[in-house]
């Protein structure tokens, strides 16, 4: 495959001579011309790799900061709405209570209205008896 540190060298030394070339004065091709292009991109992409990477390090340090702080606020808010939650099941469970307390009164007043039913429906049957015997 194709290594990075041959091209870059290959393009150093060329950069180079073509620099020579320059600072001695003389006139450069355009292929040489192209090869001073090449090298200014390709430090031009060098420096926007390192740019790019700072950029992204930064950005991963904010966001993970920003992911803890949004955890705590979670953790702090579900804590809370379990509070509150545990709060409403337990009014809930007193009015079943409430409810069960009144079930227990009618249910007692229906035995007591039972009981005092069957007490007169068998004195109101005796007394028709006794009155049937006693009467000629």
């Amino acid at each position: 495959m194709f290594d990075d540190k041959f091209f870059e060298q290959w393009l150093d030394n060329q950069a180079q001579k073509v620099m020579d070339q320059v600072a001695n004065g003389q006139s450069i091709s355009p292929e040489q011309m192209m090869v001073l292009v090449l090298k200014a991109q390709t430090n031009h992409f060098a420096h926007l790799d390192i740019e790019l990477r700072e950029d992204i390090q930064a950005l991963d340090k904010r966001l993970s900061g920003e992911m803890r702080s949004m955890n705590e606020r979670l953790g702090k808010e579900m804590q809370e709405l379990r509070k509150d939650m545990d709060k409403r099941f337990e009014q809930v469970d007193k009015r079943f209570e409430q409810v069960d307390k009144r079930f227990e009164m009618l249910i007692s007043r229906i035995d007591h209205f039972m009981i005092w039913s069957f007490a007169t429906t068998f004195t109101m049957g005796g007394l028709v008896v006794a009155a049937i015997k006693f009467l000629p």
